[in-house]
């Protein structure tokens, strides 16, 4: 998944169940992860081994990753506007951790790639990620769908 789904549905999904910001950004890590493991749509599309690094990124990749990020990123704010600010801190702090494994994994992978000590987790992250092999776009777009109406269907019941 790209970062923009990362953030909205850990945000949503922390605001649910999270007491305290740091819970949030646990929470968001693992989120991640355990969203890595379904089939879902990312640069991965493109199925060019290039894209593992930003410092590859060509204007195609550099606005797919903006767009989509900006406009959930957003999405996420509209929904939680109206709730207190401690309970926006959970949400956003929790949509944070949801970022960190990218921003882990892409900036040692970009900008270090000798820096040994965090390879193990590197290597999980690869491990973890669902990996596109066919054209066949319809059961990741359709489980990221759904991801979306689950976090809009908690986000109606939170508000009430």
């Amino acid at each position: 998944m790209l970062a923009g789904i990362h953030f909205f549905s850990a945000s949503i999904i922390s605001l649910v169940f999270s007491p305290s910001p740091l819970f949030s950004l646990i929470l968001g890590f693992f989120l991640h992860h355990l969203e890595d493991l379904f089939p879902h749509l990312d640069l991965n599309i493109f199925h060019k081994k290039e894209y593992n690094s930003i410092k590859n990124w060509d204007l195609k990749a550099w606005s797919i990753f903006l767009f989509e990020f900006i406009f959930f990123f957003l999405l996420a704010f509209y929904f939680l506007g109206n709730f207190p600010l401690e309970k926006q801190k959970i949400a956003f702090w929790g949509g944070v951790g949801a970022l960190l494994p990218d921003i882990i994994s892409f900036t040692f992978h970009s900008f270090f790639p000798d820096f040994k000590p965090l390879n193990f987790y590197l290597e999980f992250h690869e491990k973890y990620h669902f990996k596109l092999k066919n054209q066949n776009y319809f059961l990741p777009i359709f489980l990221e769908i759904l991801l979306i109406i689950f976090c809009l269907l908690l986000i109606k019941r939170v508000g009430h």
